[in-house]
């Protein structure tokens, strides 16, 4: 992002229970969208946006407002503020640390730091697509996907919801074997290629933009799929997952709240996967599903 480009911020404090509710509603008002757990009061996520141009507080806090009454909970303050002009890159490449997680070493454009042997490295810089392995959702599947790889040799893997390709290419560089990743957002397909690129596996990794699996053929199965989205959005893609994976295969799933863990486990059930294990970070959840 350019440093002379203005940005405003809007955040708000909500409960658990209702990230993946507030989140639909805000996100068509900003152009990307994060969650951090508020240290201070349990069970509190704090939700903040940010957007290029001058958001428009009046419909926003109307949007958030009809939401909180249909939900029968108070609606939550909105805080607009415009930031100071900053190099917003170089400050999102500050606060990204080297990450060892299992055998991955994930790290940004600006480490020096190098992996101990025996480490998968991965260059993943902060940018317009989510996953660089600093969020819980992204660990916890990186984690699955490390014990699942000490255990099974899988030779189809499909990633479901990309975003920066991270998982995708994890799987491509553990295993040196043909990945397909999707993703509803066409710039997230495109920040994936390139972050397959710079960790030369551009000719294992393949990518598509479209919702859910559409973008899969019909017939292709797979024995491992990962999916780190939203609880709504796995229930909703619940059926053409099961479909698309082998009996006997995995789903690792992720992008949800501890507390929608039976909602979520519920629709995969009732399409014949069981509940291998599960793994909790900072209140977010991975499961690990099988396909009987």
């Amino acid at each position: 992002m350019n440093a002379d480009a203005p940005l405003w911020r809007i955040s708000i404090e909500i409960a658990d229970l209702y990230v993946p509710a507030f989140e639909e509603v805000l996100e068509p008002f900003v152009e990307s969208l994060m969650w951090t757990v508020d240290e201070d009061v349990h069970g509190l996520q704090r939700m903040e946006g940010f957007v290029t141009t001058q958001p428009d507080s009046a419909r926003i806090e109307a949007s958030l407002a009809a939401l909180a009454g249909a939900l029968a909970i108070q609606a939550p303050d909105v805080v607009l503020e415009e930031l100071a002009p900053r190099d917003w890159v170089v400050e999102n490449l500050k606060d990204f640390p080297p990450i060892d997680e299992g055998r991955f070493f994930i790290y940004a454009s600006h480490i020096t730091q190098r992996p101990l042997a025996g480490r998968i490295p991965m260059r993943i810089d902060p940018g317009a697509a989510f996953g660089t392995g600093t969020h819980a959702t992204t660990s916890g599947c990186l984690h699955a996907i490390d014990r699942l790889g000490r255990k099974f040799a899988f030779k189809r893997p499909l990633d479901v919801g990309t975003g920066s390709g991270i998982l995708a290419i994890a799987m491509a560089k553990m295993w040196r074997i043909p990945i397909l990743g999707t993703d509803i957002d066409p710039v997230a397909v495109t920040v994936a290629k390139r972050n397959a690129q710079l960790n030369r596996v551009a000719n294992l990794v393949s990518f598509r933009a479209g919702p859910g699996l559409s973008p899969v053929s019909k017939h292709t199965r797979y024995d491992l799929i990962t999916a780190n989205i939203l609880a709504r959005p796995l229930t909703i893609i619940a059926p053409d997952l099961a479909r698309h994976l082998d009996a006997g295969g995995y789903a690792v799933l992720s992008g949800l709240l501890v507390c929608d863990e039976r909602f979520v486990v519920g629709a995969y059930m009732a399409q014949g996967l069981n509940l291998q294990s599960r793994h909790v970070r900072d209140g977010w959840l991975t499961l690990v599903m099988r396909k009987r």
